[in-house]
């Protein structure tokens, strides 16, 4: 398994980085809406079929009834199937955001967010039989773009707002790091149990070392690799404490989907890392808050 790890990663890194470096923006573009309906299709098939199950043991009480001898008549939701199509079409529903949100500002940005959210609450209701199962439709799709999709917005944003990739590197460092300090901090000095209910093998030893190796690897790469930000090492002591913190909150918080959907791992597309959510997860989280803290940088400076 180790192995198969390392090999996944002396094969993508060095395109990765190719992407990030010294891809055209058209290249890009295609690659993380690519990577955002693979993400949204894990979620989507990780958390619907949980829902279905859930809302269709779910009963509730029909009290509208004139008829005083109908009341209390009880309705058990339908459980619809093809999974596949409506995850499929919820990928289709992000990619459309990208197309439109190309070369956009912010404001266009949040206009793709909105359509996008009422497209999947149409799909929901519209194309789904039984109140339950609709609902149940809702909270998953809404859940899904929220989650795996729209954080993509964000990180095309950092991308397309400084040469080179150099604030989408700077949040990928920032998880790396953590990601890396966090399991050899755990594995040598770890001993107190972080959050046991949502992932067993978590230590606040682990946590500190990779919050220690964010904030080391955020100063270092703005040190060494000449990336000039707004506020200087400030900024980048910034950019590490709260995005180490929120990459590893993305982490637990996927793991909580995972022990709620009943699932190991969120698909099987990366050998020996299991699904592309699974390996960004903390990215997905990171990105926002570090782009919160480069955007007031660069207001106050």
């Amino acid at each position: 398994m180790l192995k198969t790890r390392i090999l996944t990663v002396v094969i993508l890194l060095p395109f990765l980085m190719w992407l990030l470096l010294y891809a055209p923006h058209e290249v890009m573009f295609v690659a993380l809406a690519i990577s955002t309906t693979i993400s949204v299709f894990e979620m989507s098939m990780m958390l619907q079929p949980r829902l279905d199950e859930l809302f269709r043991n779910f009963v509730f009480v029909d009290n509208t009834s004139a008829v005083p001898e109908r009341k209390n008549v009880y309705h058990a939701a339908s459980r619809p199937k093809h999974y596949v199509y409506l995850a499929s079409f919820c990928s289709i529903v992000m990619t459309t955001i990208f197309a439109m949100s190309v070369y956009s500002d912010l404001v266009a940005g949040r206009g793709t967010i909105v359509l996008g959210l009422m497209l999947a609450l149409l799909a929901a209701v519209f194309a789904t039989r039984g109140i339950e199962a609709e609902m149940a439709r809702v909270l998953g799709f809404v859940l899904t773009l929220v989650y795996a999709g729209f954080p993509w917005l964000v990180i095309w944003d950092l991308y397309i707002q400084e040469p080179a990739s150099r604030q989408v590197l700077l949040v990928l460092i920032v998880v790396w790091c953590g990601d890396t300090g966090g399991y050899f901090g755990g594995r040598f000095w770890g001993k107190h149990k972080l959050a046991p209910n949502k992932s067993p093998k978590k230590t606040w030893e682990g946590a500190i070392t990779g919050l220690s190796a964010s904030i080391a690897g955020a100063i270092a790469f703005h040190l060494f690799y000449y990336v000039e930000l707004a506020g200087g090492v400030v900024t980048a002591v910034l950019a590490g404490l709260f995005g180490g913190i929120t990459g590893q909150m993305g982490d637990l918080v996927e793991s909580v989907f995972k022990r709620f959907t009943r699932v190991k791992d969120s698909g099987a597309i990366l050998p020996g890392h299991g699904g592309l959510l699974d390996r960004i997860d903390g990215v997905l989280f990171a990105a926002p808050v570090i782009w919160f803290i480069l955007y007031w940088a660069k207001v106050f400076n």
